[in-house]
C-alpha cells in the first residue's frame, strides 16, 4: 500500500530511508502513549527488568551513532539500530555493545531490519562478534516477536527482530488509537517502499530451482502464440513492427487490426507483475501518435474498472493487466489472452471513426 508519505521518501528521499522511519518511529513513540507502552512490552520481552524509557534520536558518542537510544533518566539502556538495504558500518554491532557494557545493566542492542534480511544481519553481527573474541549465548525469544537474541559475555543482550514484526506487534498494541494507528500505517507503507525495490539476498534454493525459469520460458510461448493466433484472427497486425525486450521487459510491439493507428506493447513486465502480483503479463499504450494513450485511457479505464482490472501508469505509458487462464492448459490460456484482446479492440472501437 503506497501513501503520499511513502511516495514523497522514495521519489525525494530515498537515499535516506533509515534517517526518516527512524524518525518517523520516535514521533509515535514520542506522540502516543500507548505505542510507547507497547514499545516497553516488546523491549520488557527480551529483558524483563527494563525500567520504563525515553527515547532520543540520532545522537553520536565518539564514533557511533545508533539510530535510537533509550534512557531511563539519564542512565543509557537501549540502542536500536534500524536497517534497510546499506551495509553495516564497521562500529555495527560490536562497538554499540561495547558502550552499552559500560552502562547498567541490562541493556538491549535491539537492531530491526527487512523480513528478507533478517538471516543475513543475523550471520554478519554474528561473525562480527566472534571476530572481536566476543561470546554469545542463546536466548529463548519471546514468540512472534524477537527473530533472535542472544547474551554476551560482556554482558548487553544482542537481539534481532524485522521491521515487519516491530509494526505488527505495536498496531496490536494502538488497536484502540486511530490517529496512532494511521501513523503506524504510514511507517508501514515507507517500509513496504524501502523493500520493494531492494536487492534481495539470493537463496540458494532459487539459484537452483529451476521451476524459474521454466515460467519465464512458458509465458514468453504464451506470449509469441497469443500474438501468432491474433494476428490469425485479425486481431492484431505484426507488420513492420518489431519484438522488444529489455531489463525490465520481454515482449513486442503491435497495432489492433480494426482499430487503425492504436498500437500497443504486449508482453511480461517484470516491474508491473513484481509491484502489483496480479499477473506478468501487461499491455502498454504508449503516449504519442503510436500508443495514443491520451485517447485510449478515458475510454479504457471505466471498462477496466467495471472489470475489476487495475489500470496504472508506467513512465507515461497506460498500462492494462492480462489475465491469464490459470489451471487451464495451453490452448485455453491462449484462447483466453486472444479473447481479451478482441474485447479490447472492441472497447477501444470509437476511436475508429478518428483514424
Amino acid at each position: 500500500m503506497q501513501t503520499i508519505f511513502s511516495h514523497i521518501v522514495q521519489k525525494r528521499f530515498s537515499q535516506q530511508n533509515e534517517d526518516v522511519a527512524t524518525d518517523a518511529l520516535a514521533f509515535i513513540l514520542e506522540a502516543n502513549l500507548a505505542a510507547r507502552d507497547g514499545m516497553m512490552k516488546l523491549i520488557r520481552g527480551v529483558a524483563l527488568d527494563m525500567p520504563n524509557l525515553r527515547f532520543k534520536t540520532q545522537q553520536t558518542e565518539g564514533s557511533i551513532r545508533p539510530d535510537m537510544w533509550g534512557y531511563y533518566g539519564a542512565e543509557l539502556r537501549v540502542f536500536i539500530e534500524n536497517k534497510f538495504w546499506a551495509g553495516l558500518t564497521e562500529n555495527q554491532p560490536v562497538a554499540y555493545l561495547q558502550q552499552l557494557a559500560q552502562a547498567t545493566q541490562p541493556t538491549i542492542l535491539l537492531v530491526v531490519g527487512p523480513d528478507a534480511r533478517v538471516q543475513t544481519l543475523w550471520r554478519e553481527c554474528s561473525g562480527r562478534l566472534s571476530d572481536a573474541g566476543i561470546l554469545a549465548s542463546e536466548r529463548e525469544s519471546p514468540p512472534g516477536v524477537i527473530v533472535r537474541s542472544v547474551t554476551t559475555d560482556i554482558g548487553p543482550i544482542f537481539a534481532l527482530t524485522s521491521w515487519t514484526r516491530l509494526l505488527d506487534f505495536l498496531e496490536l498494541e494502538l488497536a484502540d488509537v486511530p490517529h496512532a494507528r494511521s501513523d503506524l500505517l504510514q511507517l508501514r507503507a515507507l517500509c513496504e517502499a524501502a523493500d520493494s525495490d531492494a536487492f534481495m539476498p539470493i537463496a540458494s534454493e532459487d539459484v537452483t530451482d529451476q521451476r524459474i525459469p521454466a515460467l519465464v520460458l512458458q509465458l514468453n510461448t504464451v506470449v509469441q502464440a497469443s500474438v501468432e493466433l491474433a494476428v490469425t484472427e485479425k486481431v492484431l497486425d505484426i507488420k513492420r513492427l518489431n519484438p522488444q525486450a529489455s531489463g525490465e521487459r520481454i515482449g513486442r510491439y503491435a497495432k489492433f487490426s480494426d482499430v487503425k493507428g492504436v498500437g500497443v506493447w504486449f508482453g511480461i513486465h517484470f516491474p508491473l507483475w513484481k509491484k502489483h502480483g496480479a499477473t506478468p503479463l501487461w499491455l502498454l499504450f504508449s503516449p504519442g501518435q503510436f500508443g495514443r494513450a491520451q485517447e485510449v485511457q478515458p475510454i479504457l479505464e471505466p471498462w477496466a474498472e467495471r472489470q475489476g482490472l487495475l489500470f496504472t501508469f508506467e513512465n507515461n505509458d497506460f498500462a492494462v493487466p492480462v489475465p491469464i487462464a490459470c489451471g487451464e492448459d495451453k490452448d485455453q490460456v491462449l484462447r483466453h489472452v486472444v479473447d481479451f484482446l478482441k474485447e479490447i479492440a472492441e472497447v477501444l472501437s470509437p476511436l475508429r471513426s478518428k483514424t
